[in-house]
């Protein structure tokens, strides 16, 4: 018996060594990148605890499977739900697989336990904001209550402050993030626009030429650093500014257009035309809208020749325009002394849209209108 029971607690002793030694494998494949294979080691072992289902609930997170990730959270969780780490992880992974509701909830409920940890409190906030609930904030600076150099709150914090035009506090609120981490783009990102957006251009320059020396270097950021350069009437550095867009977008039909009008300014005549010519073969705006405005501001003008021009160029770049077919028979109607060309341009708006629905109003009207012709015409002969 005795032998027996010695041999049996040997046997424990070298599975539990077998089991541990697998593990410690296992933490090694994982802490390498090697998730597939740390994946299949924890698996085979015996004792599939709560410690081991969150290891491969973060070796699943880490390999980006997300759906497997929460599925052994959750098996981990259930065993043991006092694992602050794996809850913490599962609700990240539930907001990072869109499933908002429950990153909320989950996150109420570990606050209710721990109401004074600040990354909670940010976490909820991203929930809530992907939910369009107005109390995503409430959590953002709940968060910087706690910790007030929590730089993701601050950041988020400080988007909201830029959102409602609250200049002043969106630079005092920047600043401070800067104090703790420098090197922080988005926020001087922020900075820029906010600086931007106050017409403060010398500042603006400033703050986008920093986000340039931190390695952000964005079509959008060379873009604002053109147009504050140009505000400030330094046309040399607005014109390299925007030569750094299009090197990023040949296709920026703005800037482009921007650049010709510099090059005017600078004198350099042969580069204006080639941007210029760059910029009106980019264009994509339908120009129909803009010939109809015009027409309609010339004829209240009672500029009649000049509406009916711009009333068929607005006709030319989309012939089913109603209101401009219509507004260019009243333009004739008021130009032409004959009446019989009069009439017929409200003869062809009538034959053209006569039963569309949109036209109704206005074919009552022309049809009103050519009666009354065709009896002026009928009395003078």
């Amino acid at each position: 018996m005795k032998y027996w029971l010695s041999f049996l607690i040997f046997l424990i002793a070298f599975s539990a060594e077998a089991q541990d030694s697998a593990l410690r494998l296992a933490d090694s494949l994982y802490s390498t990148g090697n998730y597939k294979a740390a994946i299949k080691l924890y698996k085979t072992t015996e004792n599939q605890s709560a410690k081991v289902q969150q290891k491969i609930a973060q070796a699943q997170e880490a390999r980006g499977n997300l759906s497997e990730a929460i599925a052994h959270y959750q098996s981990a969780l259930s065993q043991n739900n006092n694992l602050l780490i794996a809850a913490s992880r599962y609700g990240k992974a539930l907001y990072r697989n869109g499933n908002h509701k429950k990153a909320d909830s989950l996150f109420t409920n570990l606050l209710k336990r721990f109401p004074k940890n600040p990354d909670f409190y940010y976490q909820r906030g991203l929930a809530k904001e992907q939910l369009n609930d107005s109390l995503a904030v409430t959590d953002f600076y709940k968060s910087l209550r706690q910790d007030e150099n929590h730089q993701k709150a601050l950041y988020k914090v400080t988007l909201f402050r830029f959102k409602e035009k609250d200049y002043l506090q969106v630079d005092s609120l920047g600043s401070h993030a800067l104090k703790t981490y420098p090197e922080n783009k988005k926020m001087w990102s922020l900075l820029a626009q906010n600086a931007y957006a106050q017409r403060n251009y010398k500042r603006a320059v400033t703050r986008f030429e920093q986000l340039i020396d931190l390695g952000y270097a964005s079509e959008f950021v060379y873009e604002k650093l053109g147009y504050s350069y140009y505000q400030l009437n330094s046309f040399a550095n607005a014109i390299k500014s925007f030569n750094k867009v299009i090197q990023l977008n040949q296709e920026n039909a703005k800037v482009h257009l921007q650049l010709g009008k510099l090059y005017n300014l600078t004198g350099d005549y042969k580069k204006a035309e080639k941007h210029l010519l760059y910029a009106l073969l980019l264009t994509k705006i339908p120009l129909d809208e803009h010939y109809q405005s015009l027409g309609i501001t010339y004829k209240m003008k009672k500029d009649y020749k000049k509406a009916l021009h711009y009333f068929s160029l607005a006709l030319e770049e989309n012939p089913k325009k109603i209101r401009a077919q219509y507004e260019l028979a009243i333009a004739a109607d008021n130009y032409y002394k004959d009446l019989q060309t009069r009439l017929n341009y409200y003869t062809n708006f009538i034959d053209k849209f006569d039963g569309t629905t949109q036209a109704e109003p206005y074919i009552i009207l022309a049809k009103r209108r050519a009666q009354d012709l065709k009896e002026e015409i009928h009395f003078d002969r």
